[in-house]
């Protein structure tokens, strides 16, 4: 299966390694954005069933956390869409219903 990114997806991997960098390094951002990517390719990409089924964000959705973030995608023919990417001790109510009411 391909990764696929949705441009809010996108958006919230670019913000994490911009915050990172600005306060604990660029290295520090690096190794936290691989880590986010590397666990999509080898674990979700291979098992995308492996994540825990969110039916409040739609029947499809499903969550798996790479700490500190939770990354939120569907498992779909041959890809894996990545709807969003939050931090764990974020509201999440608000920012994936509403993208999920605009798809």
């Amino acid at each position: 299966m391909t990764i696929q990114f949705s441009e809010p997806a996108a958006s919230d991997l670019a913000n994490i390694k911009r915050y990172h960098a600005e306060y604990a390094g660029a290295d520090v951002a690096g190794e936290l954005t691989n880590r986010i990517v590397t666990t999509l390719e080898r674990l979700i990409a291979r098992n995308p069933g492996a994540g825990r089924r969110r039916p409040e964000f739609g029947s499809q959705v499903r969550s798996f956390p790479v700490l500190p973030y939770i990354v939120f995608y569907r498992a779909e023919r041959n890809r894996v869409y990545v709807v969003r990417i939050l931090h764990g001790h974020r509201n999440i109510q608000r920012p994936l219903a509403s993208l999920l009411l605009a798809m």
